[in-house]
């Protein structure tokens, strides 16, 4: 089988184009996820075996699977080396360490690797990794991009949800900080997908969720894959056994769950969620950096397709820390690159942070 990996920046829509993607009969879904990024060490095991002696140690401490079902976002995820006894009789040799790595997990999870075109594997912020170290593997990429807008508005929505709870995001601001940093972050994920362009198959988050371009993105992705148009890659809808193990971006849903949820269930359909959650204060902040005209005409599919792969020769921001990212990963420099990235972030540890005191009291 050729791999099939999945390496966008978060909030970009890679859950929506898992579910689209889930149940074609030429891909197999990897029923876990490893951390190829985000846990130490940086890259393993796709760049290479690092500690032999520790090699299932590591993996099992990155890897990650469901383990409660329930209703998002309830639903709870655990590492493999929580999730059962494993000794190192479970370490399953085979041609190289992301080979190696997926057979052993297999046999900690008892279930067999099913015969198909692709094994479909996925990360978070993944792209940070650059083409090159998915590029030693025979495979194909697909890399997921949003307007920033949105992205601010979604982080904004995750945000809200750990530190006040089931509230209503316009009752909060984020901070001048928060918008500024996220939105380079942003950005870059749109500059590195264009620079990468040759290499990945890129699509808009709201040409996926627009059922008058989703059909066409889905049939561009068929054919990019060289696989059959099947009618599952015409909806996210899929039916979960229970007890069965699945990937957590199949148990969590998209970011429509995440509004569905704030709102108490009066919102379930929004193409564009950024009017639902940011204020006029955040959006003129967002204004000030960025300019929203130049990420809005690639919004029409046409003009995407045609026009995406020379983004990455503009400059939309002119800021230094996002050039230095950008020498860093021309450079191939990728774990200093995602350590000064990584800085930037606000996620669950530090989501206080991200609001002006008292969560500015918007009404």
């Amino acid at each position: 089988m050729k791999y099939l990996f999945i390496n966008s920046m978060s909030r970009t829509g890679t859950s929506l184009l898992y579910q689209l993607l889930y149940g074609h009969s030429a891909i197999y879904f990897a029923p876990y996820r490893i951390q190829f990024v985000c846990e130490q060490p940086f890259g393993f095991p796709l760049l290479e075996w690092g500690d032999k002696d520790a090699f299932l140690d590591m993996l099992i401490h990155k890897t990650t699977i469901v383990v409660s079902d329930g209703a998002w976002p309830n639903i709870r995820t655990d590492t493999l080396a929580n999730f059962k006894h494993i000794t190192k009789d479970d370490l399953i040799i085979g041609d190289n360490a992301l080979d190696s790595a997926i057979r052993t997990i297999h046999h900690i999870l008892g279930i067999d690797i099913l015969q198909a075109a692709y094994y479909c594997l996925h990360d978070d912020h993944s792209y940070m990794l650059g083409s090159k170290a998915f590029l030693n593997y025979e495979c194909k990429i697909l890399t997921t991009i949003r307007n920033p807008i949105e992205m601010i508005a979604s982080k904004k929505n995750m945000l809200v949800m750990y530190v006040y709870g089931r509230k209503n995001p316009k009752d909060f601001l984020l901070s001048k900080e928060m918008i500024q940093k996220e939105l380079l972050r942003a950005y870059f994920s749109w500059w590195a997908a264009s620079y990468e362009n040759e290499h990945c198959f890129c699509v808009l988050y709201s040409l996926l969720k627009n059922s008058a371009t989703s059909l066409e993105c889905m049939k561009k992705i068929a054919s990019y894959l060289g696989i059959a148009f099947e009618q599952s890659l015409a909806t996210d809808s899929n039916f979960l056994q229970k007890n069965e193990l699945h990937n957590e971006l199949l148990a969590n849903g998209t970011n429509l769950s995440t509004i569905e949820y704030l709102s108490k269930g009066s919102l379930k359909q929004k193409i564009d969620g950024s009017t639902l959650s940011l204020s006029t204060e955040e959006f003129n902040v967002i204004n000030n950096i960025i300019h929203a005209a130049a990420f809005d005409r690639y919004a029409d599919i046409g003009y995407f397709f045609k026009h995406f792969a020379s983004f990455h020769t503009y400059e939309y921001i002119a800021d230094e820390t996002l050039k230095t990212w950008q020498e860093l990963y021309k450079g191939g420099e990728m774990k200093k690159l995602f350590e000064h990235y990584s800085a930037l972030n606000y996620g669950r540890a530090n989501a206080e942070s991200a609001f002006e005191p008292f969560g500015g009291g918007q009404s």
